[in-house]
């Protein structure tokens, strides 16, 4: 009886079949996205008015110019988008988006979170090459994906 338990190390690797990763479907990506932009999108007009409010209490736009000191205001808010915005983006899979399709990420993480974040704004601003290229990539990733070693997979597709 005993001569019948033995390690499993010791064992020969077993033929199997691959592995599969139900990855996203590039349909789903982009309703996620689609859903992600509206969400910054509000965030963006609230910003927007919220630097307009602060600029008219602190000047009269009739009677002077606003100084280097009152437009410090707007630069504020507009930093504070930015981070807000670029930390909304290194989300990756919990943004409202995924959330909403059933999307997860894959070896996420602090590191992955940075990258995501940092990679986001010129993936965006290169015509929105890197929000497209999960229809070049084979395995469907990114640009945002392959920099931080990340792939988004499907737990609930529709």
């Amino acid at each position: 009886m005993i001569s019948m338990l033995r390690s499993t190390a010791s064992m020969p690797p077993a033929e199997s079949e691959p592995l599969f990763i139900p990855i996203v479907r590039r349909e789903a990506r982009a309703l996620a996205a689609a859903i992600d932009f509206v969400v910054i999108g509000l965030f963006s007009g609230l910003c927007a008015v919220m630097a307009t409010v602060a600029m008219l209490i602190q000047v009269d736009p009739l009677e002077r110019d606003p100084t280097a000191g009152e437009w410090a205001v707007g630069y504020a808010i507009a930093l504070l988008w930015f981070l807000l915005s670029s930390l909304y983006a290194g989300l990756g899979a919990r943004t409202v988006g995924a959330r909403a399709l059933g999307l997860q990420e894959l070896r996420g993480g602090a590191r992955t979170f940075v990258i995501r974040g940092l990679i986001w704004w010129p993936s965006l601003l290169l015509f929105g090459i890197g929000m497209w290229w999960p229809w070049i990539d084979p395995r469907g990733r990114s640009l945002p994906d392959m920099f931080s070693g990340s792939l988004l997979i499907e737990t609930r597709p529709t």
